[in-house]
This record gives C-alpha cells, structure tokens and sequence, in this order.
C-alpha cells in the first residue's frame, strides 16, 4: 500500500479504517460495541475507552490542521470539534453496519461527505 502524502488522502484513509468492512475490521467493531456496556460499571475499561477515542480524535485532529495549514481544508469548525464529531459520526454509523442496516460502504460514503462539507476539500 503507498502512503498517503495530499491531507485529503490521509484524511479519507482515517475514515476507511474506521468503518467495518466485511471480515476483521467489522468482528473488531462487533466485539468493541458488545463490550461497551463493561465501561459503564468498569473504571478500568472505561479509560482504555477513553484512551481509544482520544487517540482516534487525536489523529483526525492532525490530519485537519495539516490540510489547514497548507490549504488543502477550509474547516468550518476548529478542528478538535471536527475531529471529535467525526469519530463519533463514524461510532454512530458503524452501529447501522453492525446492525445490517447499511453497508459499509454506504457508510464510508456518507463519512467522506460530511468530511467534504465540513473541510470544503475541493472547493
């Protein structure tokens, strides 16, 4: 696989390997969403939950300003408010996935949208 060098391409690659693809990516995601209920009444989990979503907020956030700072996005919010809200854009449409009402690449089209829309990429 070549590495993504254009903001653009990082940007969507942080997304696709957020959604649940047929075969492991979406057994990973089952089994995160069927542990989910251990963080509401385990400490423990619950900050290795934290952690994860810091960490994927984190990654989208430097994507984002990266595209700013070269003008490849004009964000139409700050970035770590962006970055949040894509994480759990994707957290929440993961779950039609998982639930079999949409597929996922129905999903990745809708994340890379939103994306579009919301860092005028192209514009």
């Amino acid at each position: 696989m070549k590495a993504c060098t254009h903001p653009w391409e990082r940007l969507a690659a942080c997304i696709r390997s957020g959604v649940p693809f047929p075969g492991e990516p979406e057994t990973t995601s089952r089994l995160l969403y069927e542990l989910l209920p251990l963080t509401f009444r385990n400490p423990a989990a619950a900050e290795q939950q934290t952690r994860f979503f810091r960490q994927q907020a984190a990654l989208y956030e430097e994507v984002l300003h990266e595209g700013e700072e070269i003008g490849a996005f004009r964000l139409l919010a700050p970035a770590d408010f962006l970055a949040r809200s894509f994480v759990a854009l994707e957290d929440g449409y993961d779950i039609e996935v998982i639930a079999g009402t949409s597929t996922a690449a129905e999903v990745e089209q809708r994340l890379l949208t939103h994306a579009r829309l919301m860092t005028q990429a192209g514009s």
